[in-house]
């Protein structure tokens, strides 16, 4: 690890992926086939861990994200994520669906948790333009991820455009201001972290309690996908938009600033969201015949989610990952083409 490297940016990492796969393994406890949403949002104790980590673990992920995104070697990296959700997105749908599924249509509706993947190739085409702007950057971020409940496009799922849109703005507020918050919040007082932990209680309870649709939480849903007007849309948008902001500050403030075996956990962390996606698929068909009860249904999820981040979280898989997305990133992109995507970003950065 190099030593400017914060080390509590990979701490943060590192518990924020163990929250996404605990999530996805809930969200599959209910015991039913899903439906428009997944069937752990409707039991508990399901639906109240749920809602604590959407309420924050993604907007924070994506945070985090911009953090750590730069626009040297742009082109680069893009291929590198486009070309690792083509091959995994291919696997999946292979193995959950069988070969004969494979089609363009499904090569275009990320399998599962696979849209963050494509949603990073949007935001790092937006970086270039995001140093243009400068200041004004996040501003016009937010504006664009409230106006874009509006569009009218039910399917919100093609090539993820809808989360890419929604979580914009986290993106870039980590870019410009992220290392500048953790170094902030790196060191808080107990009171802070008190107070921080007790906002966090209140929000999850006050949004459970209120019954605000998932949904909204998930920033995958437009005006048209959820059937209300456009005023209420963006009054939803901008209501989960404040959520996460708020709770993703208050974890700012909670999480220390060492945890070693969250560090390591959270330099592989694109290993792990990547692979942990055909154990999701395994646990939900065991949901669905079981009848295991929802107590003991969170307990199995938690469990399993223990065993595949150990698993998981060995250097061979984020090894793997890496040599994989590294090498089909120089086959399709020789050095000319590399150095011609480099002077467009740099055309795109210069101020006028």
């Amino acid at each position: 690890m190099p030593r400017t490297r914060d080390r509590r940016l990979d701490l943060l990492k590192g518990l924020l992926i163990a929250g996404v796969v605990l999530g996805h393994f809930l969200e599959t406890s209910g015991g039913q086939a899903p439906g428009a949403l997944y069937s752990g949002w409707h039991h508990e104790p399901q639906r109240w861990i749920l809602t604590f980590l959407y309420l924050f673990h993604m907007p924070l992920f994506v945070f985090l994200a911009g953090v750590t995104a730069r626009p040297r070697r742009l082109a680069h990296r893009l291929v590198e994520m486009v070309g690792l959700y083509v091959v995994l997105q291919t696997t999946y749908v292979a193995l959950r669906f069988g070969v004969a599924d494979l089609s363009v249509e499904r090569l275009l509706h990320p399998t599962y948790a696979l849209w963050f993947l494509l949603a990073m190739g949007w935001w790092l085409i937006a970086l270039p333009f995001v140093a243009r702007l400068g200041a004004y950057a996040l501003p016009a971020a937010t504006a664009v991820a409230v106006l874009a409940v509006l569009l009218p496009y039910p399917d919100g799922d093609l090539v993820a455009w809808s989360r890419a849109l929604c979580y914009l703005p986290f993106f870039v507020a980590g870019h410009l201001y992220g290392t500048g918050a953790l170094r902030r919040t790196a060191e808080t007082s107990t009171i802070v972290m008190a107070s921080a932990a007790a906002c966090l209680v209140t929000v999850t309870t006050v949004v459970v309690r209120t019954g605000l649709d998932p949904r909204w939480i998930r920033g995958a849903d437009t005006a048209v996908s959820m059937g209300v007007t456009g005023p209420e849309a963006i009054a939803f948008r901008v209501l989960c938009l404040a959520l996460a902001t708020l709770c993703g500050a208050c974890i700012l403030a909670v999480v220390p600033s060492r945890l070693r075996h969250m560090e390591g956990l959270g330099r592989r962390s694109l290993a792990v969201y990547a692979l942990h996606i055909p154990v999701v698929f395994v646990l939900q068909d065991t949901f669905q015949g079981a009848g295991v009860a929802q107590v003991e249904a969170t307990l199995l999820a938690l469990a399993v989610t223990v065993v595949v981040l150990r698993v998981l979280a060995h250097p061979f898989f984020d090894r793997a990952i890496r040599r994989t997305t590294s090498t089909m990133a120089q086959v399709a992109l020789p050095p000319p083409l590399l150095q011609a995507g480099e002077r467009v970003v740099e055309r795109v950065k210069v101020k006028a």
